[in-house]
């Protein structure tokens, strides 16, 4: 097939044979219209290479080793190759020469490489399209260049720069128009590296950027990347950019693959490492459904629907794209309900921007957060730092931006080869300043391009010369020599980390934003100490750095509010148009940031409540703890009172008994004391173990009363007594078995009079009954229960025989009314084991008063 066949006499052709016309390939060479300035389909074995635009210009250089008749997409003639080979640079050469095409037969330092007149890039409005079918061998981080040029228009000569299109090296497609030694916006997009245009080695794909001539407005320049594969007739959008001014009309190098410009060090070494074909420069900017890989019926169908709806004048509106709160985008809520985020004080901004074709100027937008201020400010375009003065308690006491739009003095394509230019800039300290906080942003998600920063540095107005800003030439952290580094006292932040990153200028590191990204923004961030303390009333510091910048604003603006505290608040915008009839507009926004729980109405009610409620809790509690000491108090004295009771009890029972035995004793001897001498002796006798024995129960009567034995050893030192008098004059051996470091328990004294008197009454039991034996009498505690064992290897008894008596009933009874128990086993003959086993009682104690 004939390059420059016209495409609807193919569909004609094919439709006059019966095949419909989506039948016909999709992918065919251009044929040039009256918008096509040049057309290069590169199908020619060599130079000269024909131009079948309007005013043509064949291309006459295929030097430094570009190869031509490579194999091309199918469906077109054939491609150029641009791939490095040094030895077709010929001998002598003392600088790195990549392959190149370019309109003059050779290159030149000078004039003699410019193409010739007439050379038109643009409409006479000043749009464009530049598009090329291209095919990697390397992917861009591979390349051997420096760059990756598609399509460009450069010089030696400052004045004749106009325009590069190429893809960097970090996997950009880019366009940068040049005029002298200004760079006027351009555009800046990531290309794909999933999906079904993703950047692929030994893939074809269609690349584009095209201008609509609209100086005044945002995003007047387009991005395309399109894979070429089958069924595919979409142009593929990658992102947007804006041109601040047309192109400049001077000529310069015109070239394909490469850079015609020399640079202090390189020669042209910007070479495309694959293969490109049919580039074509129009003069209007292309629509999406214009390109070679779109069939001529989906054309067709898109330009009656255009016809069919003509283009309507845009009406001037604004619109909200996204709120950050803390600096992460949140759900904006439906239907105009408002914002509602939780207590505290937030940081908020507000990204927002004009309709798609609208015509106004974004320097004229006013917007205010009303509830907190109402005055009006400017919104914030393009990149910015932004420096917050904070107390020792982080609370902010002032701020200050500084944007940056546009490009920097003498920017050369990129930071690498652009000088860095010194700022210096006024910053306002409070009186209370303790710490500072700097913010480097990308600014908002469409906003594009490179800021590279370095030699920070902060000093007071008195003593310019000392840096109180540390590691200000970013020369120290970590792995600080990579772009994927962090600065000592740095950090990124972001919905794309990776836009902040470390720039490697020649022969240092400096802080570096290079953002393609469309939807994403980044920042690096540092907090530092003010080590000096600012003068009464505040004090103006100097403020410097270096930079080197080329930053495309986007469609978007962005207005920041920080520490916004509790409250409800309305965001307002407004607009005025540029043009003739210009009209105005406004949006709100409504955000509510609620109060703290204590600011709330129906705190103080319940504050009130709960304080009574507390207060009538305390009395309750005190009153409480007073009827608790005199229930104590109560129950003390009854105690104290039965113990008096029980021991009244003891002594006219027991004491009473005694004296009566005396007396009887007395009168019997003092009867017989003449008439029966030794019946009087007997009774003596009789009268000695009586008054031994009263002072025996007496002395067990002071024991019982005495309050000082009311403890777990007095009562053990007792029994042991007890057991040693009651077997002192016996026939039985007696052991005693008793810890030493038996603790000192408080027991209460009835508790501690029923125990010794069952021990008691258990040992008189063994003297009596067991005969000449031995007698073992145990104390113990065994976790919180007081055991006594009683043993004799006495006579024994029949434990089921019938009893005489109630003495052991009795015993049982005494322990079962401590809450204890009596256990006893005997065997006739071989002896009897009594265990009594009693859990302490807690001691009740009076409470304090």
């Amino acid at each position: 097939m004939r390059r420059g066949f016209p495409r609807k006499w193919l569909v004609m052709l094919f439709a006059a044979i019966g095949i419909p016309a989506h039948g016909a390939p999709a992918f065919l060479p251009y044929t040039a219209d009256e918008q096509t300035l040049h057309l290069w389909h590169l199908d020619e074995a060599g130079p000269p290479f024909k131009d079948d635009g309007v005013s043509p210009t064949p291309l006459l250089g295929l030097i430094n080793g570009a190869q031509a008749s490579q194999a091309p997409f199918p469906g077109f003639g054939a491609a150029v190759a641009f791939n490095h080979d040094q030895q077709n640079e010929g001998s002598g050469v003392r600088r790195p020469y990549g392959p190149i095409l370019l309109a003059k037969p050779s290159l030149d330092y000078g004039p003699k490489d410019n193409v010739d007149a007439p050379f038109p890039i643009t409409g006479s409005d000043g749009a464009f399209t530049i598009e090329a079918l291209i095919k990697l061998d390397f992917l861009p981080e591979d390349s051997p260049g420096l760059a990756l040029d598609i399509v460009s228009m450069d010089d030696d000569d400052q004045k004749n720069r106009v325009f590069i299109f190429r893809i960097e090296k970090p996997g950009f497609l880019s366009f940068l128009p040049i005029s002298g030694d200004a760079v006027r916006g351009g555009g800046l997009a990531t290309i794909p590296t999933s999906g079904t245009h993703a950047i692929r080695t030994g893939e074809w794909y269609h690349v584009a950027v095209a201008y609509d001539g609209r100086e005044t407005a945002v995003n007047n320049l387009k991005l395309y990347w399109t894979r070429l594969s089958a069924g595919n007739e979409t142009a593929n959008l990658i992102g947007q950019g804006t041109l601040t001014a047309d192109l400049s009309r001077n000529l310069g190098d015109f070239a394909i693959g490469n850079s015609g410009k020399f640079s202090s060090i390189y020669g042209p070494w910007e070479f495309f490492p694959g293969s490109i074909d049919e580039v074509r420069i129009s003069g209007i900017a292309r629509k999406p459904y214009d390109f070679c890989f779109v069939s001529e019926d989906a054309k067709y169908r898109a330009e009656e629907i255009t016809k069919r709806t003509p283009p309507k004048k845009p009406k001037l509106e604004m619109m909200l794209q996204q709120v950050l709160v803390g600096e992460v985008p949140v759900p904006i809520p439906d239907g105009g309900a408002p914002l509602v985020l939780g207590a505290g004080n937030h940081r908020l901004d507000f990204d927002f921007g004009f309709l798609s074709g609208v015509t106004a100027d974004p320097l004229a937008v006013r917007c205010r957060l009303e509830g907190l201020d109402d005055e009006w400010y400017p919104s914030a375009r393009g990149m910015t730092m932004e420096w917050e003065m904070l107390d020792a308690s982080g609370a902010l006491l002032a701020r200050r931006v500084f944007p940056v739009t546009g490009s920097s003095q003498g920017w050369e394509i990129d930071a690498i080869n652009s000088p860095m230019v010194r700022r210096t800039e006024p910053l306002f300290v409070p009186e209370m300043t303790r710490k500072l906080r700097v913010s480097i942003s990308s600014g908002t998600p469409d906003t594009t391009g490179t800021w590279v920063i370095d030699k920070f540095s902060l000093a007071r107005s008195s003593d310019p010369t000392t840096n109180l800003w540390t590691n200000g030439d970013f020369s120290y952290g970590e792995r600080i020599n990579q772009i994927g580094g962090i600065p000592a006292g740095w950090e990124r932040r972001g919905t794309e980390p990776a836009i902040a990153r470390v720039m490697q200028l020649i022969g240092n590191s400096a802080l570096g934003l290079l953002d393609a990204e469309q939807d994403h923004s980044a920042m690096w961030t540092s907090v530092s100490d003010l080590d000096v303390r600012p003068a009464r009333g505040g004090e103006t510091f100097l403020l410097g750095w270096s930079e080197a910048y080329n930053v495309i604003p986007g469609a978007l603006l962005r207005a920041t509010y920080m520490n916004v505290p509790s409250g409800q608040y309305t965001f307002r915008a407004i607009a005025i148009g540029t043009e003739a009839d210009p009209g105005t507009t406004q949006f709100s926004f409504p955000i509510i940031i609620q109060q703290p729980f204590y600011k709330h109405g129906w705190f103080m009610p319940v504050a009130v409540s709960a304080g009574v409620l507390m207060v009538g809790l305390m009395f309750f509690a005190a009153y409480r703890r007073r009827t608790r000491h005199r229930l104590a108090a109560v129950r003390l004295q009854h105690a104290l009172e039965r113990d008096r009771a029980r021991i009244a009890r003891d002594m006219h029972d027991d004491l009473g008994t005694r004296v009566t035995v005396l007396n009887l004793a007395a009168s019997f001897v003092r009867r017989a004391i003449e008439g029966d001498p030794e019946r009087a002796r007997q009774q003596v006798l009789r009268l000695e173990t009586a008054a031994r024995d009263l002072v025996t129960a007496m002395d067990g009567l002071v024991w019982a009363v005495n309050p000082s034995n009311d403890t777990l050893d007095h009562l053990a030192v007792h029994l042991a007594a007890v057991a040693q008098e009651i077997f002192r004059d016996s026939h039985a051996k007696l052991r005693i078995d008793i810890p030493q470091d038996l603790p000192a328990l408080p027991i209460m004294s009835d508790f501690r009079h029923h125990f010794a008197l069952g021990v008691k009454e258990a040992l008189h039991n063994v003297l009596k009954h067991a005969g000449p034996c031995e007698v073992s009498f145990s104390l113990r505690m065994v976790d919180d229960m007081l055991l006594a064992e009683v043993v004799d290897t006495g006579r024994g008894f029949d434990t089921m025989a019938p009893q005489e008596g109630n003495g052991l009933h009795n015993l049982a009874a005494r322990f079962e009314e401590l809450g204890g128990s009596c256990v006893i086993a005997s065997v006739p003959g071989k002896g009897t084991r009594a265990v009594f086993r009693c859990q302490l009682p807690k001691v009740a104690a009076l409470p304090r008063t």
